[in-house]
């Protein structure tokens, strides 16, 4: 007789930042559900709820989870993010665990010394911990990391498809001459670049403007990616490079940094003719990336045009939440299967 997995995403402090991460905690949980699996989120208050996107998932409060007297190892896995790694052997003492790992660079720490994360052996260990059953990454990159660099095998891995809203995040032909970017990372890094762009006398000349992004609901920040010729990346690093993949899904040109997990964002891009990466701190070459595209797009529309459609149907037809859903259930088949050996 199978039995009715339940999953439990502790996702707290409640934070109203628009993070892509908890978004696809999100997204995650309810394919989960989708997938006849009782998915649910533990928060400092089950009613708090990010105002910047709109989910369907069950939540309960950390104190109502603690106050739980139906839990049993047998059916209750808990799915902690890679920043939690520490918690494999405290965090419900004996039950099974998965890592949903959405950036590996954050998988050994060192990215923010405040986090007290323990050292990179002591993670390595954690990784191969008995009650860590499964690790989930969401890049090319990540899996490759985790695979060859962590040595876990195999069996203990699963790629999800990182799936986009693609019925927000579609093309439109309509567009202007601007210049979209997120300011959430490496602020200054953006900030050196858009006051150089502003020096160019083409950017002057035709009429160019800059739309920063930050702290905008899902929506608006698709409006203003589709109205955008061309999206600057200063993510770095990144797991997977989500605003990459939403910007090329609205058929913005992408210039900027892959973050190491947005490199096959930025390949596939790239292959259509509409993306430019950009080494780390090399803000001349966003510059020089900028003026050649400015020029691709004033002298041949047409062809710029055609470029970031095809990028967008490549992105909409590789990361939908149909494919995620499609990844997670292969994934889980291999899991759960573990479970029963």
């Amino acid at each position: 007789m199978r039995i009715n997995y339940r999953y439990w995403f502790p996702l707290y402090p409640d934070d109203n930042q628009p993070i892509g991460g908890v978004k696809q905690i999100h997204r995650l949980a309810e394919l989960f559900n989708k997938l006849n699996r009782e998915a649910t989120i533990i928060q400092n208050d089950s009613s708090f709820h990010p105002y910047w996107f709109k989910s369907n998932v069950k939540t309960i409060s950390l104190k109502a989870f603690k106050a739980r007297q139906d839990m049993s190892p047998n059916r209750d896995i808990i799915v902690l993010p890679e920043t939690w790694i520490q918690c494999i052997p405290t965090y419900a003492l004996g039950f099974r665990k998965i890592i949903f790992n959405q950036n590996a660079t954050y998988t050994l720490g060192g990215i923010h010394p405040e986090d007290n994360m323990p050292s990179p052996k002591e993670i390595i260990d954690l990784y191969h911990h008995k009650d860590l059953s499964h690790v989930l990454c969401v890049s090319e990159y990540d899996e490759e990391f985790l695979l060859n660099g962590m040595r876990l095998g195999s069996q203990k891995i699963s790629r999800l498809v990182n799936g986009i809203e693609v019925n927000i995040f579609k093309y439109i032909e309509k567009k202007e001459l601007s210049i979209a970017f997120m300011t959430r990372k490496n602020q200054h890094h953006a900030e050196i670049v858009s006051q150089l762009l502003i020096q160019q006398s083409w950017f002057k000349d035709e009429g160019w403007n800059l739309s920063p992004i930050n702290n905008r609901p899902l929506d608006e920040v698709a409006k203003i990616m589709q109205r955008s010729s061309i999206f600057l990346s200063f993510g770095h690093p990144e797991g997977f490079g989500l605003p990459l993949a939403e910007a090329a899904s609205c058929g913005c040109y992408l210039i900027g940094y892959s973050g190491l997990g947005g490199k096959e964002i930025m390949n596939l891009a790239s292959q259509c003719g509409s993306a430019e990466e950009i080494e780390f701190q090399n803000y001349l070459r966003f510059v020089q990336a900028c003026t050649k595209a400015s020029q691709a797009l004033k002298n041949d529309p047409q062809s710029f045009f055609k470029s970031v459609s095809q990028a967008s149907e490549e992105i909409q037809s590789r990361y939908s939440i149909n494919a995620m859903e499609s990844s997670l259930k292969r994934s889980m088949t291999k899991w759960e299967k573990s479970f029963a050996d």
